[in-house]
Protein backbone atom coordinates (compact mmCIF):
# COMPACT_ATOMS: atom_id res chain seq x y z
CA UNK A 1 0.00 0.00 0.00
CA UNK A 2 1.43 3.57 -1.09
CA UNK A 3 0.97 6.25 1.02
CA UNK A 4 1.03 9.61 -0.33
CA UNK A 5 1.86 13.12 1.23
CA UNK A 6 -0.74 15.28 0.32
CA UNK A 7 0.28 18.18 2.92
CA UNK A 8 2.10 21.55 1.34
CA UNK A 9 5.69 21.85 1.21
CA UNK A 10 7.07 24.20 3.34
CA UNK A 11 8.57 26.14 0.16
CA UNK A 12 4.59 26.53 -0.48
CA UNK A 13 4.47 28.91 2.29
CA UNK A 14 7.20 31.48 1.41
CA UNK A 15 5.95 34.77 -0.32
CA UNK A 16 7.44 38.21 -0.63
CA UNK A 17 6.38 40.91 1.59
CA UNK A 18 3.35 43.02 0.08
CA UNK A 19 2.61 46.41 -0.52
CA UNK A 20 0.80 47.61 2.40
CA UNK A 21 2.69 45.67 4.50
CA UNK A 22 6.38 48.11 3.20
CA UNK A 23 4.03 50.48 3.89
CA UNK A 24 3.48 49.76 7.80
CA UNK A 25 6.79 49.15 8.46
CA UNK A 26 8.01 52.35 7.15
CA UNK A 27 5.17 54.07 8.84
CA UNK A 28 6.54 52.76 11.91
CA UNK A 29 10.31 53.24 11.49
CA UNK A 30 9.20 56.86 10.30
CA UNK A 31 7.16 56.94 13.76
CA UNK A 32 10.42 55.91 15.65
CA UNK A 33 12.97 57.89 14.22
CA UNK A 34 10.51 61.54 14.48
CA UNK A 35 9.94 60.06 18.85
CA UNK A 36 13.61 59.71 18.93
CA UNK A 37 14.48 63.23 16.96
CA UNK A 38 11.89 65.20 18.97
CA UNK A 39 13.56 63.29 22.14
CA UNK A 40 17.55 64.33 21.36
CA UNK A 41 16.26 67.69 20.15
CA UNK A 42 14.98 68.62 23.68
CA UNK A 43 17.86 67.23 25.39
CA UNK A 44 19.84 69.29 23.21
CA UNK A 45 18.08 72.40 23.68
CA UNK A 46 17.93 71.64 27.49
CA UNK A 47 21.94 71.22 27.51
CA UNK A 48 22.02 74.58 25.00
CA UNK A 49 20.34 76.39 27.53
CA UNK A 50 22.26 75.16 30.72
CA UNK A 51 25.43 76.07 29.31
CA UNK A 52 24.56 79.15 28.43
CA UNK A 53 23.05 80.08 32.28
CA UNK A 54 26.34 78.48 33.29
CA UNK A 55 28.30 81.43 30.78
CA UNK A 56 26.03 83.63 32.11
CA UNK A 57 26.56 83.06 35.92
CA UNK A 58 30.29 83.04 35.54
CA UNK A 59 30.08 86.68 33.67
CA UNK A 60 28.37 87.91 36.47
CA UNK A 61 29.90 86.23 39.10
CA UNK A 62 33.78 88.28 37.68
CA UNK A 63 31.85 91.67 36.85
CA UNK A 64 30.52 91.56 40.30
CA UNK A 65 33.53 90.57 42.04
CA UNK A 66 35.62 93.25 40.07
CA UNK A 67 32.76 96.23 41.23
CA UNK A 68 32.46 95.03 44.79
CA UNK A 69 36.61 94.92 45.43
CA UNK A 70 36.76 98.60 43.67
CA UNK A 71 34.16 100.04 45.69
CA UNK A 72 35.16 98.33 48.89
CA UNK A 73 38.67 100.51 48.18
CA UNK A 74 36.81 103.65 47.25
CA UNK A 75 38.60 106.22 48.46
CA UNK A 76 37.65 110.71 48.33
CA UNK A 77 40.55 112.90 47.03
CA UNK A 78 39.89 116.29 46.48
CA UNK A 79 40.90 116.79 42.41
CA UNK A 80 37.76 113.74 41.88
CA UNK A 81 34.46 113.60 42.66
CA UNK A 82 32.52 110.50 43.38
CA UNK A 83 29.69 110.92 41.24
CA UNK A 84 27.29 107.72 40.12
CA UNK A 85 24.17 108.90 37.53
CA UNK A 86 21.19 107.18 36.60
CA UNK A 87 21.19 106.98 32.78
CA UNK A 88 19.04 104.90 30.32
CA UNK A 89 20.05 103.32 26.88
CA UNK A 90 16.94 102.24 24.73
CA UNK A 91 14.35 102.24 27.31
CA UNK A 92 16.76 100.23 30.29
CA UNK A 93 18.87 100.96 32.26
CA UNK A 94 22.33 102.04 32.02
CA UNK A 95 23.71 104.14 34.85
CA UNK A 96 27.24 105.27 34.78
CA UNK A 97 29.67 105.81 37.90
CA UNK A 98 33.11 107.17 38.43
CA UNK A 99 35.48 107.32 41.72
CA UNK A 100 38.61 106.98 43.24
CA UNK A 101 40.15 103.84 44.53
CA UNK A 102 42.77 102.02 45.92
CA UNK A 103 41.85 99.01 44.07
CA UNK A 104 43.87 99.49 40.67
CA UNK A 105 44.73 96.30 38.57
CA UNK A 106 48.54 96.38 37.44
CA UNK A 107 48.56 94.21 34.78
CA UNK A 108 52.18 94.80 34.12
CA UNK A 109 54.70 95.61 37.01
CA UNK A 110 57.43 96.55 35.02
CA UNK A 111 55.60 99.16 33.53
CA UNK A 112 52.88 99.92 36.09
CA UNK A 113 52.17 100.66 39.70
CA UNK A 114 50.00 100.07 42.56
CA UNK A 115 47.91 103.35 44.00
CA UNK A 116 44.92 105.49 43.87
CA UNK A 117 43.20 105.30 40.62
CA UNK A 118 39.84 106.90 39.01
CA UNK A 119 37.96 104.00 37.98
CA UNK A 120 34.48 104.46 36.22
CA UNK A 121 31.64 102.47 35.15
CA UNK A 122 30.15 103.34 31.64
CA UNK A 123 26.95 101.34 29.48
CA UNK A 124 27.06 101.25 26.10
CA UNK A 125 25.13 99.14 23.12
CA UNK A 126 27.26 96.39 22.17
CA UNK A 127 27.47 96.97 18.22
CA UNK A 128 27.38 92.82 18.10
CA UNK A 129 23.95 91.97 19.69
CA UNK A 130 20.97 94.01 18.90
CA UNK A 131 19.51 94.94 22.12
CA UNK A 132 22.12 94.25 23.50
CA UNK A 133 24.14 96.64 26.14
CA UNK A 134 28.15 95.94 27.01
CA UNK A 135 29.81 97.49 30.53
CA UNK A 136 32.56 98.99 30.15
CA UNK A 137 35.44 99.69 33.39
CA UNK A 138 38.22 102.60 32.61
CA UNK A 139 41.13 102.48 35.30
CA UNK A 140 43.84 105.14 35.43
CA UNK A 141 46.32 105.87 37.96
CA UNK A 142 45.45 109.80 39.76
CA UNK A 143 48.83 110.60 38.91
CA UNK A 144 48.54 110.24 35.25
CA UNK A 145 44.80 110.57 34.87
CA UNK A 146 43.05 113.15 32.63
CA UNK A 147 39.80 113.78 34.84
CA UNK A 148 40.08 116.73 35.94
CA UNK A 149 37.59 118.43 38.98
CA UNK A 150 33.89 117.82 38.19
CA UNK A 151 34.37 114.54 36.95
CA UNK A 152 34.97 113.48 33.31
CA UNK A 153 34.89 110.12 31.94
CA UNK A 154 38.38 108.50 31.66
CA UNK A 155 39.13 107.61 28.51
CA UNK A 156 39.50 104.43 27.21
CA UNK A 157 38.38 101.09 29.42
CA UNK A 158 37.92 97.59 29.04
CA UNK A 159 35.21 95.18 28.09
CA UNK A 160 34.11 93.93 32.02
CA UNK A 161 30.52 92.26 30.67
CA UNK A 162 28.48 92.13 27.57
CA UNK A 163 25.00 90.32 27.10
CA UNK A 164 23.52 92.70 29.38
CA UNK A 165 19.87 94.01 29.55
CA UNK A 166 20.52 96.81 32.20
CA UNK A 167 22.84 98.18 34.73
CA UNK A 168 21.65 99.52 37.70
CA UNK A 169 23.55 101.12 40.70
CA UNK A 170 22.10 102.46 44.11
CA UNK A 171 23.59 104.49 46.97
CA UNK A 172 22.67 104.59 50.46
CA UNK A 173 23.27 107.26 53.46
CA UNK A 174 24.21 107.25 56.99
CA UNK A 175 20.56 106.98 57.20
CA UNK A 176 19.89 103.97 55.49
CA UNK A 177 17.45 106.10 52.63
CA UNK A 178 18.47 105.04 49.30
CA UNK A 179 19.11 107.17 46.25
CA UNK A 180 19.54 106.40 42.39
CA UNK A 181 22.69 109.45 42.31
CA UNK A 182 25.30 110.10 44.11
CA UNK A 183 27.64 113.16 43.53
CA UNK A 184 29.92 114.98 45.43
CA UNK A 185 30.95 118.25 43.45
CA UNK A 186 30.00 121.60 44.43
CA UNK A 187 27.21 121.66 42.19
CA UNK A 188 25.49 119.04 43.40
CA UNK A 189 25.88 120.31 47.20
CA UNK A 190 24.69 123.05 49.35
CA UNK A 191 26.16 125.34 51.43
CA UNK A 192 25.29 123.00 54.23
CA UNK A 193 26.45 119.70 52.78
CA UNK A 194 29.21 117.98 53.54
CA UNK A 195 31.03 116.15 50.63
CA UNK A 196 31.17 112.39 51.31
CA UNK A 197 30.94 109.00 50.10
CA UNK A 198 27.90 106.68 50.44
CA UNK A 199 28.04 104.53 52.94
CA UNK A 200 26.96 101.58 51.03
CA UNK A 201 26.13 100.85 46.99
CA UNK A 202 24.18 97.59 45.62
CA UNK A 203 24.78 97.00 41.73
CA UNK A 204 22.01 94.94 39.57
CA UNK A 205 23.34 92.95 36.44
CA UNK A 206 20.28 92.16 34.68
CA UNK A 207 21.85 89.53 31.43
CA UNK A 208 19.46 88.54 28.29
CA UNK A 209 18.47 84.99 28.77
CA UNK A 210 15.93 84.76 25.09
CA UNK A 211 15.10 88.15 23.70
CA UNK A 212 12.51 87.11 21.48
CA UNK A 213 10.55 85.94 24.14
CA UNK A 214 11.34 88.94 26.56
CA UNK A 215 13.54 86.90 29.17
CA UNK A 216 16.39 87.95 31.66
CA UNK A 217 17.95 86.63 34.57
CA UNK A 218 19.02 89.67 37.27
CA UNK A 219 22.37 89.27 39.80
CA UNK A 220 22.89 92.05 42.72
CA UNK A 221 25.34 92.73 45.24
CA UNK A 222 25.49 94.79 47.98
CA UNK A 223 29.07 96.35 48.77
CA UNK A 224 29.79 98.16 51.95
CA UNK A 225 32.24 101.40 51.87
CA UNK A 226 34.55 101.43 54.65
CA UNK A 227 35.74 105.03 53.94
CA UNK A 228 31.48 106.53 54.04
CA UNK A 229 30.80 104.12 56.85
CA UNK A 230 33.68 105.58 59.08
CA UNK A 231 32.96 109.08 58.10
CA UNK A 232 28.65 108.44 58.96
CA UNK A 233 30.18 106.88 62.35
CA UNK A 234 32.11 110.23 62.62
CA UNK A 235 29.38 112.59 61.86
CA UNK A 236 26.92 110.35 64.42
CA UNK A 237 29.78 111.13 67.46
CA UNK A 238 29.57 115.17 66.55
CA UNK A 239 25.98 115.25 66.61
CA UNK A 240 25.81 113.92 70.11
CA UNK A 241 25.51 116.04 72.25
Amino acid sequence: MKITDSSPSSGDNQHGMTLLEIMLALLILSTVVTMVSISLSGSLNVLNATQQQGEIYHRAQVALQRISEDLASAVLVEDVDFIGSAEQLDGEDADTLQFTSTAHVVFNRQQDNPGIAVLSYKVEEDPGSQGGLVLIRSDELLATSAVTNGGQDAEGGFLLCDGLRSVQFRYFDESGEETDTWSTSEDALSSQDERKLPVAVSCTLEFWLDRENDSSIEFSTGVLLPVGLINAQSLRQNATP
